[in-house]
């Protein structure tokens, strides 16, 4: 009995004389209470974010009915001139919302997809794969960082003189090359890659926002039902869903092909596709949205002030009745030249500093956080972080909607208002997570943090929307990056391996966080 014993013990097959046994090892009740806590969690994200998106689409179709009663009015209304103009201004800027749309979206998707592609293997390439000592995988990191602060003084402006569609191709065929560099072992081709990928990010975060909401506001779409803050809204969910995708794709690739290189190659195949829709469709001569943009005598680029011709820049003039810029516009944008103003742009780049410096210093910590409290909780049994992972983006993808919500449907608050409370509650989150070690708790708050992420960016974009004018838009948003892409690499110069330093690195993240709330109180 004792042998039989130690053979179920150590769990294998044995026989003795003609009779065998067969130990199966049973799950752990422990490992399985476990997993059914995030399994739930997870089911519960899916399940909110299901009847947030329906509730969403059943709003969606109330709104083009409502748009189409509009037209149709509109088209009847002959009675005045007023009425007239009422409809050769509305009805083309209504149609060209839904070709907005259709160009822009796919577009968006295929781009996050390709960067979530590469996102969960960068390091474990380098690390594993490639065997490289962690001295240098943490060199390629800062490379990469580095390379985005240093590009982040001249692709903006760079892509306000030459136009933001070819700084969109740009990002493609740079970001292709980046990728096509990790088949390589030559630590020199590694390392170019890495500067290639910098600066693809820095290009990613700006030129594709600046495109869309200076073509958002040449459109006049603001006279539609599809609201910039929805548009961002939007963003955010797809890029949530993206990520669930893109890394169970990813997952899928590397078991077949036994190399972490496969996701790099898929990421240039979403590229591809969308260099491609950018080039025919953004604009095309056989898209509906050709002919307003006829009438308004604009490109099919659009440019900052010092790339658009100067007798281009009013072509707004001719369908708005002389008017120079459509209402949304008249709140007098942003410039770097605008004294008044400049406060606004300093609490925009400190505010993206610190809450997306802390929002990558979470993404390095949040695993030993985790497994931390798991420890203490006297479990030992794996962590399941790709379910962990999903219940972040769902929890993200919730935030999102939330945001249009509450600044679009309900409006109970106003854009710069939820932008202060965001930050607040991310601060929290995280900062309780010092006081309460619950492994359970813990992961609630990471949640409820990641909640604020999915609010955050769509908040921050619109607000940038708002106040930054079109014609220095990429500029500028490239030069909000460089405080952020600083603080990523002083912050991780300072981080080393051990239960010590990463609580340094949580205690140092709580405390921007903070230091940003106070910021957005006193200056927002």
């Amino acid at each position: 009995m004792n042998a039989i014993k130690g053979i179920q013990d150590r769990g294998r097959v044995s026989s003795f004389g003609s009779t065998w046994i067969i130990y199966i090892p049973s799950c752990s009740p422990l490992r399985s209470t476990v997993m059914d806590f995030y399994q739930i969690n997870l089911v519960a994200f899916v399940l909110l974010n299901g009847s947030m998106v329906y509730r969403q689409y059943r709003q969606d179709k109330r709104a083009e009915l409502s748009e189409k009663i509009q037209e149709f009015d509109a088209e009847n209304d002959t009675e005045s001139d007023e009425g007239h103009i009422a409809k050769v201004d509305a009805a083309p800027a209504a149609s060209s919302a839904k070709t907005f749309t259709n160009i822009f979206f796919p577009v968006y998707v295929l781009v996050w997809g390709a960067d979530w592609l590469q996102g969960p293997f960068i390091y474990t390439l380098y690390k594993d794969e490639k065997k490289l000592p962690e001295e240098i995988v943490a060199r390629l990191f800062t490379t990469g960082f580095l390379a985005g602060a240093v590009s982040a003084l001249f692709v903006g402006s760079l892509a306000d003189k030459f136009g933001r569609k070819n700084a969109c191709l740009a990002y493609c065929a740079i970001t292709s090359l980046s990728c096509l560099s990790v088949l390589s072992n030559n630590i020199g081709v590694l390392f170019a890659g890495r500067a290639l990928g910098g600066l693809g990010t820095t290009l990613m975060y700006t030129v594709f926002e600046a495109w869309m909401v200076t073509e958002y506001n040449q459109r006049g779409l603001e006279r539609t039902s599809l609201k910039l803050s929805t548009i961002f809204g939007r963003m955010i969910t797809l890029s949530s869903v993206v990520a669930v995708l893109a890394g169970l794709v990813g997952q899928v690739l590397v078991s077949w092909t036994r190399t972490k290189c496969a996701p790099f190659v898929a990421s240039i195949c979403c590229l591809a596709p969308a260099s491609l829709i950018i080039s025919r469709k953004w604009v095309s001569p056989d898209q509906p949205s050709k002919q307003l943009h006829l009438m308004l005598d604009l490109q099919s680029e659009n440019f900052g002030d010092s790339g658009a011709p100067k007798e281009k820049k009013d072509s707004l003039k001719l369908l708005l009745g002389g008017r120079s810029r459509p209402s949304f516009l008249n709140q007098e944008p942003i410039t770097l030249t605008s004294k008044p103003v400049d406060k606004q742009i300093l609490t925009l780049g400190l505010t993206s500093c610190c809450f997306e410096g802390s929002m990558y210093l979470f993404i390095f910590f949040w695993s030993p956080a985790l497994k931390s409290s798991h420890i203490l909780a006297h479990h030992h049994s794996a962590l399941p972080f790709g379910i962990i992972f999903a219940s972040f983006m769902g929890a993200m993808m919730l935030g999102s909607m939330l945001f249009t919500r509450i600044l679009t449907d309900k409006r109970w608050m106003t854009c710069r208002e939820l932008l202060q409370a965001v930050v607040t509650v991310a601060s929290g989150s995280l900062l309780f997570t010092i006081f309460f070690r619950s492994e359970y708790l813990t992961f609630w708050l990471f949640c409820l943090f990641e909640a604020c992420v999915g609010m955050y960016f769509p908040a921050m974009g619109y607000q940038k929307g708002k106040v930054v004018a079109d014609g220095e838009r990429a500029h500028i948003y490239g030069l909000l990056r460089i405080p952020f892409n600083i603080f990523v690499v002083v912050a991780l110069s300072l981080t080393k391996e051990g239960s010590f330093n990463n609580v340094r690195g949580w205690m140092t993240e709580k405390a921007d966080l903070k230091q940003e709330t106070h910021i957005g109180r006193l200056s927002l």
